[in-house]
């Protein structure tokens, strides 16, 4: 790809090379260089010099994490916030950029702004800090000129009430002078009040009226959604089309191969999801793991029937998880990885992972974990234990037809 070119750059040093690239805000390829930089380096002051640039690149990457994760957030897009923290958790090196982290990650979790919001237990001017926080520099200083028209404006289409926000911004679009973000926040007004082909219209105008130096979050989610738009009116080359476009645009960043890749996936076009996602891949950083990626990539690797593959880069997800004390595992990727096991000829593995989803948060799933889990080890001999499974599993029974089930497996343990 030609990205490569740029992100490994000839002949020049790769110490100006990465501040170079820091400095332009290419924060992936930047760090690269630094780490190129630390390979070559051998006085143990240079190589501490080059460590704290390193350091710095994570620190900037997590709370450009951080950042989307909030935007996220007023979006009322809870998964993708929570993956964003996930990731920044994971990058952030400082104690104060963790903390920054830790501060939304905890906010969401006692229940998200939006939903707050929709009970009147936030006020407007909350609200606002709320959504001003994760705009760009750029996009702030477009929206510090429509006044506060535009401030009310948003404030109504957040608050879901579309019929009087969208004419606002409408209102304010006719007198603005050179709108660019203008467009990404009507376009989604539009959408929200049920109009799909002036919510696309706006879009594009918004992708089209960036400047170079302007492309960051907000033109990725704009991507995205056009992606969304298009695949859900059946035009797939289209939706394609978008999801390549944010690739060339962010070829620094993992994430819109990340989207794509499970874009190609959920369409079946099993080989395509394994090759955009491991080209991502190569951006990720090995000693902070994106978990998230990680699982995405496992699941195409077995939806691709590449088992062996599939299982090393999930139980990959599992040892990294471990490895931080969590026990909590992601459960499309472990019961899937609990499958390949099986099939693979090692029940004892994943009577395990089953055993361990019985303990997580996915509670609504907890009945199947538990019959599995209790099948498995009774398939194994291991009696007692088998029981010990089903009978949880009989407790959580959802209807008489799976508690007669249950009940049956119990009586043929003896």
């Amino acid at each position: 790809m030609s990205f490569l070119k740029r992100m490994f750059g000839g002949g020049e040093d790769p110490m100006a090379r990465g501040e170079r690239l820091f400095s332009e805000g290419q924060l992936g390829p930047a760090k690269l260089a630094f780490e190129q930089a630390l390979d070559r380096a051998k006085e143990a002051a240079e190589r501490e010099a080059i460590a704290e640039r390193i350091d710095a690149c994570l620190d900037a990457l997590a709370r450009g994490h951080v950042r989307e994760a909030q935007r996220l957030l007023a979006a009322g897009e809870l998964d993708f916030a929570r993956q964003e923290l996930m990731s920044a958790l994971e990058l952030g090196v400082s104690d104060e950029v963790r903390a920054d982290a830790r501060r939304v990650a905890d906010g969401l979790e006692r229940g998200d702004a939006v939903e707050h919001a929709a009970e009147e237990e936030i006020s407007d001017e909350e609200r606002w800090v709320l959504l001003s926080g994760a705009w760009d520099d750029a996009q702030a200083e477009e929206y510090a000129e429509y006044g506060e028209d535009f401030e009310r404006a948003l404030l109504a289409v957040h608050a879901g009430r579309h019929a009087e926000g969208r004419p606002a911004l409408e209102a304010i679009l006719e007198d603005a002078e050179a709108p660019r973000y203008l467009w990404l926040e009507l376009g989604r007004a539009r959408l929200l009040d049920g109009d799909r082909e002036g919510g696309r219209e706006a879009l594009v105008e918004f992708v089209e009226s960036l400047a170079e130096d302007e492309r960051g979050m907000p033109l990725l989610a704009a991507y995205v959604e056009l992606a969304r738009l298009a695949d859900e009116d059946g035009e797939h080359e289209e939706a394609v089309g978008f999801y390549e476009q944010a690739i060339e645009d962010f070829d620094d960043d993992p994430r819109p191969y990340l989207l794509f890749g499970h874009y190609l996936r959920q369409h079946e076009l099993f080989g395509d999801a394994v090759d955009v996602l491991e080209a991502g891949a190569q951006l990720l950083d090995d000693l902070r793991p994106d978990i998230t990626y990680m699982q995405e990539l496992g699941l195409a690797f077995a939806d691709a029937g590449r088992d062996a593959e599939a299982i090393a880069e999930l139980e990959r997800v599992i040892s990294v998880l471990t490895s931080r004390a969590q026990v909590d595992f992601p459960p499309e990727g472990t019961e899937r990885l609990a499958q390949l096991h099986e099939k693979n000829g090692a029940p004892e593995r994943a009577a395990d992972l089953y055993a361990s989803l019985a303990r997580g948060s996915d509670v609504q799933s907890h009945f199947r974990y538990h019959r599995e889990a209790g099948r498995l080890l009774a398939e194994l001999g291991l009696a007692e234990d088998a029981r010990r499974m089903l009978t949880r599993a009989l407790a959580l029974a959802p209807d008489d037809e799976t508690r007669d089930a249950v009940e049956q497996r119990i009586a043929a343990l003896g």
